[in-house]
């Protein structure tokens, strides 16, 4: 039986493994007789006709589509295209976070067979064991099972699948479909040290209650790997895989703190030289300057950290459970310490004003970060806010991802957020010491994505 899974062709900066599929390759290859075709459209910039031609060239039994809201119209597009080819009826379903918090929309744009609501790795192999019937699986839905997003025909609500509870019981990512160094040098973190890229995640999850974010309502809590399963897997990487650099791509890669000290231990007791970083971003409140001093001696040379806003009420809005000056301490310490300090702000979020936005520019400018991210919010399916605003918003996919806001606060315009974001830009970074410190870490092989980035980010438009 061959599974065949694609990911699909969008406009991004970012060209990075798809983490998610290549667990769900290996575990379905140790735990079913099944073989497994990767297609990676993004990283082959394949249009529509070239990724069907290999669809008919591979002949799947089934074929699993990754959907995240980024690339939502691409997504269900290949799908239609696939259900369209004629003298075949290919198995087709959507799985990811988009279809896992809108399952009946995404079923009737797409034309798939059935989605897999939340983590894929068992709901999958108990359809390869089943030969293909995809029926009676928890977390498995067809269109004539749901009522609407939420709920089912018989109006009990939607389940997600079951979940691999011991997480060292998968193995490894399928790194021999899509290695590494196939990928070019547009890391998460947009710039880096190393090429090509390891990606390791420790953990699924978060508990924290972020209201922009969805990762606690998709994972429910958080599940760590062992330190030994990690570290057998960053030498793995390192040894066969040739990586320079680690990015651990946690949710909430320091939320256990003996967890994360282990772990720092852990490198230098196996004598792993090698940089790392926390693209996703840390929180501020859980680190501080013995934790930071032993992270950057196992090898951490960037840290991120969630900011969002400099404005405290806006904050608590979003159930942050920091504050601005819990955040600055722990990048003032980074700072200190020698680490790269990078940092993301949303502009938008409730509570948002044109005095709010100064406050967060100033503090930026102000900071001790190296770098920073400056986003429109977007209202991510499964996230609180956007349960919250539902009848407030319609969600557009036919933009870019961070190309403009989804919903706007009381007496401020699409205009007024994107020109924040173009002004915080320039402020930011053409302070002498920051962009000569930017143009010193900036590789050749990153030039061309470094100026999508600033595209994309309306550094370069008028209005």
């Amino acid at each position: 039986m061959k599974v065949l899974f694609i990911i699909p062709n969008f406009d991004s900066y970012v060209m990075a493994p798809p983490l998610g599929v290549l667990y769900i390759s290996s575990y379905i290859k140790k735990y079913s007789n099944a073989s497994v075709v990767i297609i990676d459209a993004l990283r082959d910039n394949l249009t529509y006709d070239q990724i069907i031609e290999t669809v008919n060239k591979e002949n799947p039994d089934i074929i699993g589509i990754h959907c995240l809201t980024a690339f939502y119209n691409q997504a269900v597009s290949i799908s239609k295209k696939i259900k369209e080819i004629q003298n075949k009826n290919y198995i087709t379903y959507l799985g990811g976070v988009h279809p896992t918090f809108m399952p009946y929309t995404t079923l009737k744009d797409s034309k798939a067979d059935f989605v897999v609501l939340g983590e894929g790795e068992i709901p999958l192999k108990k359809i390869l064991d089943n030969n293909l019937n995809y029926h009676n699986i928890q977390g498995v839905y067809s269109i004539n099972d749901l009522k609407d997003d939420e709920f089912q025909i018989n109006g009990d609500p939607v389940k997600k699948a079951e979940t691999v509870m011991d997480l060292d019981s998968i193995p490894f990512p399928d790194w021999q479909m899509l290695p590494p160094d196939t990928y070019p040098h547009s890391p998460h973190a947009v710039i880096a040290r190393g090429n090509p890229i390891g990606i390791v995640m420790t953990s699924r999850g978060c508990p924290s209650r972020c209201t922009f974010c969805s990762s606690n309502n998709f994972y429910k809590g958080i599940r760590q790997r062992s330190v030994s399963n990690v570290i057998e897997e960053v030498k793995y990487q390192i040894n066969n895989l040739g990586i320079k650099e680690l990015q651990f791509t946690d949710d909430n890669l320091t939320f256990n703190r003996n967890y994360i000290i282990e772990l720092c231990n852990a490198l230098l007791e196996n004598n792993i030289k090698i940089d790392w970083s926390t693209p996703n971003g840390v929180r501020a409140d859980r680190v501080d300057k013995e934790l930071l001093a032993l992270m950057k001696k196992s090898g951490c040379y960037l840290i991120d950290f969630g900011i969002e806003s400099a404005n405290n009420q806006i904050l608590k809005n979003i159930r942050k459970g920091e504050t601005i000056e819990q955040i600055d301490n722990s990048i003032n310490i980074a700072h200190e310490m020698g680490m790269i300090t990078q940092g993301n702000f949303i502009f938008g979020l409730p509570g948002e004003t044109k005095e709010t936005m100064q406050e967060t520019i100033n503090y930026a400018v102000k900071s001790k970060l190296d770098r920073a991210g400056f986003f429109a919010l977007r209202l991510l399916p499964g996230s609180d806010l956007s349960r919250q605003l539902k009848e407030k918003y319609t969600l557009d996919y036919s933009h870019s991802f961070i190309s403009k806001p989804d919903w706007l606060p009381d007496n401020l315009s699409e205009k007024d957020i994107l020109r924040t974001i173009q002004k915080v830009y320039w402020k930011f970074y053409f302070r002498p010491k920051r962009l000569w410190n930017l143009l010193n870490d900036i590789p050749i092989s990153q030039t061309k994505y470094i100026l999508k980035c600033m595209v994309n980010y309306h550094l370069f438009k008028l209005w």
